[in-house]
Parts: C-alpha cells; sequence; structure tokens
C-alpha cells in the first residue's frame, strides 16, 4: 500500500472523479430553484454526466490502485469502466446538444442525434467486430467526448453572453469559467490520450474537472434567471 500512496496517479483519479461528482450535486441542488422545466430537463444531463463520469474516474483508480499492487487487470472493472466512459460522453453530448436548442421546440429533432449516433456507434463495433474494451472506449472518448465536451463549452458560453442582461457578473463569469473547462476538455479529455510534457494526461483532465466543479457554485443563479 505503502507504494501505490506515492503514485501521484492514485491522488489524480481520487480528485478527478470526487471533481465531477462534486460538479453533478451542485447542479442537482441548484435545479430545485429552476423556473423553466425545459432548462431542468437540459441540466438533468449534465448531472448524470457528472455522476456517471465520476464514477468512471474511481472505478478507474480502483484498477489502477490493484495494478499497482502487483495483481493484473479485473475484467469486470474494465467493462464497467468503459460502459460508463461511453454513457457520459453520450450524456455530455446530449446536455450540450439540448442546451444550444432549448429556446426552440422547431429543433427538438436534432436532440436526438447523440441516441442515433450512439445506435451507430454499437453498429459499427459489432461490423468491426471490435472486441477489445479499452479501444471501443477509446473511440468514444475521440468521438462523444471530444465533441460532447466541445458543445457543451460553446453551449455554456453562449449562456454566458444571454446572462449579462441579468446584470450578475458573478453568474457570467461563472458560466464563462466553466465552459472553458469543457472546452480545455474537449482537448485533454477527448483527444490526448499520452503524457503531455511529461506529465500525465489525467494530471491535465483533473485540472479540467477541478476547474468545473469550482466554477459550478457560481452558475446556481442561472436556474433563476432563465424563464
Amino acid at each position: 500500500m505503502d507504494q501505490v500512496l506515492r503514485e501521484p496517479l492514485f491522488y489524480i483519479f481520487f480528485i478527478y472523479g470526487l471533481s465531477f461528482v462534486v460538479m453533478a450535486y451542485v447542479v442537482l441542488r441548484g435545479i430545485r430553484k429552476a423556473t423553466s422545466i425545459t432548462f431542468v430537463t437540459t441540466f438533468y444531463a449534465l448531472v448524470i454526466f457528472g455522476f456517471t463520469h465520476g464514477l468512471t474516474e474511481w472505478i478507474d483508480w480502483v484498477r489502477f490502485i490493484i495494478k499497482v499492487s502487483g495483481a493484473g487487470e479485473v475484467r469486470i472493472l474494465v467493462a464497467l469502466s468503459q460502459m460508463f466512459l461511453v454513457i457520459s460522453f453520450v450524456v455530455l453530448l446530449q446536455f450540450g446538444i439540448n442546451l444550444l436548442t432549448y429556446r426552440s421546440e422547431k429543433k427538438s429533432f436534432i436532440r436526438l442525434v447523440p441516441v442515433l449516433l450512439l445506435a451507430f456507434y454499437i453498429a459499427a463495433l459489432l461490423i468491426a467486430r471490435v472486441n477489445d474494451l479499452l479501444k471501443a472506449g477509446l473511440i468514444a472518448r475521440h468521438g462523444f467526448g471530444f465533441a460532447g465536451s466541445l458543445l457543451s463549452g460553446i453551449a455554456l458560453f453562449r449562456l454566458s453572453s444571454s446572462m449579462k442582461l441579468a446584470g450578475s457578473s458573478r453568474l457570467v463569469r461563472g458560466l464563462a469559467v466553466t465552459a472553458v473547462g469543457f472546452i480545455l476538455y474537449s482537448v485533454f479529455g477527448g483527444l490526448i490520450i499520452n503524457p503531455v510534457i511529461g506529465l500525465p494526461v489525467q494530471l491535465f483532465r483533473a485540472a479540467c474537472a477541478f476547474t468545473i466543479a469550482v466554477s459550478s457554485f457560481s452558475i446556481l443563479g442561472v436556474f433563476k434567471a432563465v424563464k
């Protein structure tokens, strides 16, 4: 156990997962103040993303502990990790699209895109006979993860601009910081899988997650501002 505690990734994985769980909890509490049913539905997707992605990282944390302790991979943990990874990124894409279209019922058909892409993704894996769970997860990371994080960041920036009329600089700043966190996460969490300047990419992902978690406390006013 001493060897595990000396590994930086032991702490990085834990903080990484905890940050998204905290974000989800904060947003869930804020939803109770929402005055728009459509807005509530939109942000529930972000809550689900936070809990499922946080759980993904905690499962990977357990996998890391087991491997450093000298044991091999536990297949059930790999399966659970990649399953929650895919679900979380699909839901994040759903959040981004919902937030971009929440004011327009005419664009409601666009909200079906994540489900259709998920069906295409599963069909493609079956046709290509991809049996490696980690490879399947990597494909989802590059596809759903990148697109979901990027669209969520763009949507939050747009929401930040519209909130300027509400007169709350704290709210506008919080939304903007959250947007930046997601856009950076689209790079470190969606595209990059190798170390960056000699540091594990999980460190940068955890920094993005921590930024999003902290800024989520500043966006609670959005649930009262949007009608």
